[in-house]
């Protein structure tokens, strides 16, 4: 499945206060799918589950002082694999993002005072792929070390841990 990318001129795209929505599939998204990798993810795109997949929301927008804004809304499931037992482990991100965008002139992104860490600045584009966007900001969001918030199982030891060699002494002993 191979999709063509998204390119938009953000700049317009904010102007005109569009809007687009789809879903991206995680075989479109070839750094994330690397991460992603396994043989778990391999059989979940060929089945089509709907567990490797993200849906995103893109909507431009002029503010009362004519500053250009897009907003981004992710929702996306994927699977990975936990680091403590190795085994399927579903991932599901919402994410949200506001990003100014600065019109550029002879190459210099015209700085604005931004007063919250909530909007990130987005230089002034005719060929803003928002797939590539997409797949970054969802590769950012990942965790680096995935595991299972609940105990992965009694088979599973911690780090250091080992096993006593007397445990089976124990059940000879008669009271």
């Amino acid at each position: 499945m191979s999709t063509h990318p998204l390119i938009i001129d953000n700049l317009a795209f904010a102007k005109k206060n569009e809007r687009i929505e789809g879903v991206l599939s995680v075989a479109d998204c070839p750094r994330l799918f690397e991460l992603l990798q396994s043989n778990f993810a391999d059989e979940a795109i060929k089945v089509g589950r709907d567990a490797v997949v993200i849906n995103y929301i893109l909507q431009g927008s002029v503010d009362a002082v004519d500053q250009h804004y897009l907003r981004l809304m992710i929702s996306a499931k994927l699977l990975t694999i936990c680091q403590r037992c190795l085994s399927e482990m579903p991932i599901s991100l919402k994410l949200s993002y506001n990003y100014l965008i600065g019109e550029s002139e002879a190459n210099d992104v015209e700085v604005v005072d931004i007063d919250s860490d909530d909007v990130d600045l987005q230089e002034a584009s005719q060929v803003m792929d928002v797939f590539k966007l997409i797949e970054d900001e969802v590769i950012m969001a990942m965790p680096i070390a995935p595991i299972h918030d609940e105990d992965c199982g009694a088979g599973v030891m911690q780090s250091g841990e080992k096993p006593n060699p007397f445990a089976v002494l124990k059940s000879l002993i008669k009271s």
